[in-house]
């Protein structure tokens, strides 16, 4: 019995397909890239976490600390670990970014990803000349005002790192709000990356953040319509070039800040919450 060997047909095609590389983590795109408001990197590693249904330290110790431990064989994975969640040894005592463990964890960040610009959330310089005298804080600032304005336009809750520099007090969308370091729940400061870190919650007492009133407690004579540590004034409308170098140099550890602030649109709002309905 003769056999048609017609192979014209693409479905007879024997070679084998060539399949894309296909990520360990979910390719999560950071928020606020080249802008001043962009994302901190231990706010993407809670994010990252939050958006894999699992706690911060489950995401570390299973998926980021084995890659971890072989790019620092000469580091103990407890040494790793108090890096990621000891005060003393945290992404902002290291200066968040540019030394040797920040820059390690973008590395595997980026292997499990697949993403390949998550370097841009190191918009600091000169960071590890400046060891001793940190201008990041220790523990995670919040303008709880923000909070609830994102959450109320269904809008993905993060962490900037503008939130983190020790020389910015107030939020630059809500003119009087100071930064707020304690939970005014608990009374409880908390690091910037925590076992159970959640963007807009505590980790502390795990209570919502965002939503309370401007702080009423700030000095009238330091807060005042025209405050030059508003950031509002500085960022909107027609501006004194002196308040604009202000800004400049609250921000100075950015790269190519200068080109940052100009272009710095006057709401910067991330991006909405993705549903089924989306797709």
């Amino acid at each position: 019995m003769l056999v048609n060997s017609y192979t014209n047909d693409g479905l007879w095609n024997l070679e084998k397909p060539v399949m894309p590389q296909r990520s360990r983590l979910f390719p999560l795109e950071p928020i606020g890239i080249g802008t001043i408001y962009v994302e901190s990197l231990s706010g993407y590693v809670a994010r990252l976490a939050e958006y894999h249904s699992t706690t911060t330290e489950q995401l570390i110790l299973s998926k980021i600390l084995p890659l971890m431990e072989r790019r620092m064989s000469q580091t103990s994975p407890t040494d790793i670990i108090n890096n990621f969640f000891g005060i003393h040894y945290s992404l902002a005592a290291a200066n968040e970014i540019k030394g040797i463990f920040a820059t390690t964890l973008i590395q595997v960040l980026e292997e499990l990803t697949l993403r390949q610009d998550l370097t841009n959330l190191s918009p600091l310089k000169w960071a590890s000349l400046t060891f001793e005298s940190s201008f990041l804080r220790l523990y995670q600032a919040w303008c709880p005002l923000c909070y609830g304005s994102w959450r109320t336009q269904n809008r993905i809750i993060y962490n900037p790192l503008l939130w983190l520099v020790n020389t910015i007090k107030f939020c630059p969308h809500h003119e009087h709000q100071t930064l707020i370091e304690h939970c005014l729940h608990c009374n409880q400061q908390f690091p910037t990356l925590t076992r159970c870190s959640r963007p807009g919650y505590c980790s502390s007492c795990h209570l919502w953040l965002g939503d309370f009133g401007i702080n009423q407690n700030l000095d009238e004579q330091v807060v005042t319509e025209n405050s030059e540590n508003s950031w509002q004034y500085l960022l909107m409308g027609d501006v004194s070039s002196h308040r604009r170098d202000k800004l400049t140099w609250q921000c100075m550890w950015f790269d190519d800040v200068e080109d940052l602030v100009a272009n710095e649109p006057s709401q910067f709002l991330p991006p909405k919450n993705q549903t089924l309905d989306d797709f």
